[in-house]
């Protein structure tokens, strides 16, 4: 960096104020300076461009300024340490604006006043202590410093009283509008905070999205009350307990709490007693949402969890007034619904996989996640986030269909690895194309994501709710009704449901359906197997089922029925057959050789192999045909039998003309 970017202290003589003094007191030495240079860590901004002699700061994950981005994309340099020989360096311009796409620099010379000055640079420090959120954008910075300026702002403190001011700071910001309120947001909050005033809205972190969450304890009125919710927030974000999300649900809860015990005049930590917690517990399962639908179990428990955590942690933590008895017992907190898995009725999916309906997707990347999720049932949130390497070659001495996926699963922290068809690793690979692309936009030499995505600025890959947005649209495309003649609500999660059952359907065993989905709990798993048999028996009670002389089997009720049930899942399990099922009990070893249409008396069929039995019956009239011609008739009284008998199926099952047009 440049002479101009060396550190120059400045002194409180600038105005010989006390404010100025305070502020300088908490502000690291090395930001008391006109000029301050881009972090090489990435922490209060981004490190400057990697091009030996280039003045500008670099984008975001990208190790390349704006300008030198541009020059990799077009010069077809695909090694960046080749394109840092070549690359060329233009000068630096500044803008009027005070944009420092100019200039990698935060400079703070421009400041028409030293106690803004001042006050800039206790944000800037803020933001080095890793602890405020993101790296600061060196141009938008810039131009705020130029908007402060035109609109004679003496001091931040000024502008929650000075609206007209406020209002020029907005106007001159032009695209940096959205930085330039969440500036002043964030370093006046982090003034009251060094001046002891916890009743501002801090930022807790960033969502998975890049969107910040933001505090809501400042609105809690009680002030002992309100410290106990930001110490425990605070203690839940610096042992990363959890993400910023659930954390700031977390606190919403302990918040609505927190008022309600306002309104009964709960005014000390005595009064936070065991009885207000049984009442704040009744309250909560007597809620209701906007739709007048009481609340599930599990969201219910999550509300009265995180207000007993909370109080254990300010027992321990904080003051030891709240009465010892106020807690939640075992078995008081509200029990969680039985999760009912909500997968696609077949007549659904099938109309979704067609190629036709995936056409629908405009973007191809779309496209692309959503036939992974809907074919090998993986998350919306780690499709999004699918490395780009996860496609596995399993193919072997010149096959050329077989294929994985191969991700890291954050919830369960497990590895991976799902078979997927050919056209889905045909997808894959044209994501990749893709893929490179967009990181070549960023400055990536090295792809790292297979969905990367240049205009997420924060993220750099596809939104998973963006996903959300475009599954809605389809299914208003495809014109997709459930039974009440509703729109379909497609959501990421029901591919996952969906996927499940299949796979438990098609006999997969549960243990290998569990290590599919990532479930660390074969329990977890064992909801879909549940949903499954309750499904697969609903169509075996519905069904119609002939013997091997084509006579019509009636089903037994009751206990005999459930026995019967187990005893077709068994044998379909343990004596598949391609054309029906064996009704012998397991235990009992088969006399005839498994010449089931032989006039075996436990044979069972069904409909769903209409097809088979026709295909089969060809197959014995030609043999027959062929016997008859050669003189052999043993041969011909061998196949005649089990071929009449099939005939007399077939009739059987095609008495049902809708049953029988269904299968064909």
């Amino acid at each position: 960096m440049n002479d101009v970017a060396r550190i120059v202290p400045i002194g409180v003589a600038d105005e010989g104020d006390e404010y100025i003094a305070w502020l300088n007191k908490r502000t690291s030495a090395v930001f008391l300076a006109l000029f301050v240079p881009p972090d090489p860590r990435g922490v209060y901004s981004n490190p400057e461009c990697a091009i030996t002699d280039c003045d500008r700061v670099s984008s975001a994950g990208a190790g390349l300024c704006g300008l030198h981005v541009k020059q990799f994309r077009t010069s077809g340099i695909h090694d960046l340490e080749a394109f840092r020989r070549s690359a060329v360096i233009r000068p630096v311009v500044k803008k009027k604006h005070g944009g420092s796409s100019a200039r990698g620099i935060f400079d703070l010379s421009a400041c028409a006043s030293a106690t803004v000055r001042a006050e800039l640079q206790l944000a800037i420090s803020c933001k080095a202590t890793g602890e405020y959120g993101g790296p600061l954008r060196a141009d938008a910075f810039n131009s705020f410093v130029q908007s402060l300026n035109a609109a004679g702002v003496r001091s931040l403190r000024d502008l929650r009283a000075s609206a007209p001011a406020t209002l020029v700071v907005e106007k001159r910001a032009g695209s940096y509008a959205s930085t330039h309120r969440m500036y002043l947001t964030e370093f006046q909050s982090w003034i009251e905070l060094a001046e002891g005033n916890f009743s501002v809205k801090r930022r807790i972190g960033t969502r998975r999205g890049g969107s910040q969450r933001w505090s809501q304890s400042q609105d809690i009125a009680q002030p002992w009350l309100r410290e106990i919710v930001e110490r425990w927030v605070a203690y839940r974000v610096n042992t990363e307990a959890a993400d910023a999300q659930h954390i700031g649900q977390q606190e919403s809860h302990v918040v609505e709490f927190a008022r309600w015990a306002e309104a009964r005049d709960v005014t000390n930590p005595e009064g936070v007693t065991r009885s207000l917690l049984l009442d704040w517990l009744a309250e909560v399962n007597s809620q209701t949402n906007k739709h007048g639908k009481k609340f599930s179990g599990g969201y219910r428990s999550a509300k009265i969890s995180a207000v007993s955590m909370m109080i254990q942690y300010a027992r321990v933590e904080i003051t030891q007034r709240i009465p010892s008895n106020a807690l939640y017992l075992a078995g008081e907190f509200p029990a969680r619904d039985i999760p009912s898995p909500r997968f696609l009725e077949p007549r659904l999916i099938d109309t979704l996989r067609l190629p036709r309906s995936l056409d629908l997707v405009v973007d191809p990347a779309h496209r692309t996640a959503i036939l992974i999720m809907m074919q090998v049932g993986v998350r919306a949130g780690h499709t999004c986030s699918l490395p780009f390497d996860c496609l596995i070659d399993l193919n072997r001495t010149g096959s050329l269909d077989k294929w994985a996926l191969n991700f890291i699963d954050t919830k369960s922290k497990m590895n991976i690895t799902v078979p997927i068809e050919p056209h889905v690793a045909t997808a894959i690979k044209a994501q990749q194309q893709r893929a490179l692309v967009e990181s070549a936009k960023m400055g990536l030499a090295v792809p790292e994501l297979l969905f990367a995505n240049s205009r997420a600025r924060s993220t750099r890959q596809l939104a998973p709710e963006r996903l959300n947005i475009v599954l809605r649209q389809w299914a208003a495309d495809l014109d997709l009704r459930d039974s009440a003649g509703q729109l379909e609500k497609i959501t990421p999660h029901r591919f996952r449901h969906t996927f499940a059952t299949e796979m438990l359907e098609k006999g997969v065993p549960i243990e290998v359906v569990q290590k599919l989905l990532g479930h660390r709990s074969l329990s977890s798993t064992q909801i879909y197997a549940t949903t499954t048999d309750k499904r697969m028996r609903a169509e075996w009670e519905n069904a119609k089922f002939v013997n091997v002389r084509g006579e019509a089997i009636e089903m037994a009720e009751g206990p005999a029925a459930d026995a019967e049930w187990l005893l077709n899942r068994m044998s379909h399990a343990m004596q598949p057959l391609p054309n029906g099922a064996c009704g012998l009990p397991i235990q009992q070893s088969c006399p005839h050789a498994n010449a089931c249409l032989d006039n075996c008396p436990h044979f069972i069929t069904s409909v769903e192999f209409l097809g088979v039995h026709r295909a089969q019956s060809l197959e014995f009239e030609r043999t027959i045909s062929k016997a008859e011609a050669a003189g052999h008739f043993r041969l011909v009284e061998i196949n005649k039998r089990p071929n009449e008998n099939l005939k007399k199926i077939i009739n059987a099952l095609e008495d049902d003309p809708g049953e029988a047009s269904d299968a064909s």
